[in-house]
């Protein structure tokens, strides 16, 4: 009897006795087409790839030198002009070279390795972005980490349980932007929060890599709404050394030790769900057209 007494159908109603069904939520995170957003995008993109971006401007400088130095008996002894030396270096990665035959021993070998070391980069290059394309339809880490590392002014919300993912929506709803992290890969709630639009990391939230992936130095706040009231603490002691200047808001399950962590000013605000939710179930039962409407 237990096990139905729950079904993904019903109703979920929130402390403000606000009532959501499954087919209605939750809201679709804002589009973000900013200049800055833009930037900070195509930022992340270069830094993603940026050995193999480094590597193939060594390699068209080194081969670009060494042809603008050599006099090419095609130019009538003289070396070739700048763009010229550089353009053949590049062609030379896609074993197009413009200026044959080489002319010294160093040049015939740079042009026979160079075919085989643009194949290995730009190769690379392609796979590791159609595989990026991939992960933003599937949703997955890389995709996230990418689009996490655009936000500004943001929210991070740590747990995407119950309680965690009715507070997305309430955020939502008021046109924040989000970047939740959940450590459970096979969370009930995981699959609606992706679609949302918002960037969804599947990692645990006390490693700090995992709150600097999720934006925590440029976050305006921090809610930590998972049930392990010593993951919260230390997740929330984490983000203020990280960022002395986050909100950080809370859930624990004691009351009193929520009031003492905020006297102590360890933290802005803490709330026990049980605390929150007690007045409003017994308004329930006092009053059924609270979650009949």
């Amino acid at each position: 009897m237990v096990a139905v007494a729950y079904r993904l159908t019903d109703r979920i109603c929130d402390i403000h006795r606000n009532v959501y069904d499954r087919q209605t939520m939750p809201p679709r995170a804002r589009r973000r087409r900013s200049a800055r957003t833009i930037l900070l995008f195509t930022g992340r993109l270069l830094r993603e790839f940026r050995w193999t971006l480094t590597l193939l401007m060594m390699a068209v400088v080194l081969l670009g030198t060494l042809y603008a130095i050599t006099p090419h008996a095609s130019l009538n002894g003289h070396p070739p002009d700048p763009f010229t030396a550089f353009f053949g270096a590049w062609m030379a990665l896609f074993a197009q070279p413009i200026l044959m035959p080489p002319e010294r021993w160093y040049l015939a070998v740079l042009c026979g390795l160079y075919p085989l070391l643009g194949f290995g980069l730009v190769g690379e290059g392609v796979v590791r972005i159609g595989m990026l394309i991939l992960s933003k339809e599937r949703g997955e880490k890389e995709w996230m980490t990418v689009m996490a590392s655009t936000y500004r002014d943001h929210i991070i919300l740590c747990g995407l349980g119950h309680l965690g993912f009715r507070i997305l929506t309430q955020l939502l709803d008021a046109n924040v932007d989000v970047v939740a992290l959940e450590k459970n890969a096979t969370g009930r709630f995981l699959v609606d929060a992706k679609a949302t639009g918002i960037p969804v990391l599947v990692r645990d939230m006390k490693e700090d890599q995992a709150l600097v992936d999720a934006g925590v130095e440029h976050a305006r706040a921090i809610i930590i709404a998972t049930n392990d009231d010593m993951a919260n603490l230390e997740v929330a002691l984490d983000s203020r050394r990280m960022n002395p200047k986050i909100r950080v808001i809370m859930r624990l399950f004691d009351q009193r030790m929520a009031d003492k962590f905020k006297e102590a000013a360890l933290i802005d605000e803490a709330f026990s769900a049980a605390a929150l939710a007690a007045p409003i179930v017994a308004e329930m039962a006092l009053k059924p057209a609270a979650i009949s409407r």
